[in-house]
């Protein structure tokens, strides 16, 4: 697993628009995309000034209230 988000984070590094922004974005408050890595792996990252920043690494069966909570931000 740890080669098959490697490679994620390789993809997103070189096409970084190319994932959807998540809905999850209107709660946060600012622009989150996610790439799904397998089924049950999602990788969810910002781009600040040509920068990208890792914001979670999800577990797909972990509820979004749970992820929110995790990042800081309380629903």
């Amino acid at each position: 697993m740890r080669k098959q988000v490697s490679d994620a984070v390789r993809s997103i590094a070189q096409s970084p628009y190319a994932a959807a922004i998540d809905p999850i974005s209107e709660k946060v408050g600012f622009e989150l995309r996610g790439y799904k890595v397998i089924p049950r792996i999602k990788i969810f990252y910002s781009i600040v000034d040509d920068i990208i920043y890792i914001e979670y690494v999800k577990n797909t069966w972990l509820s979004e209230e749970t992820m929110l909570k995790r990042m800081g931000y309380f629903v």
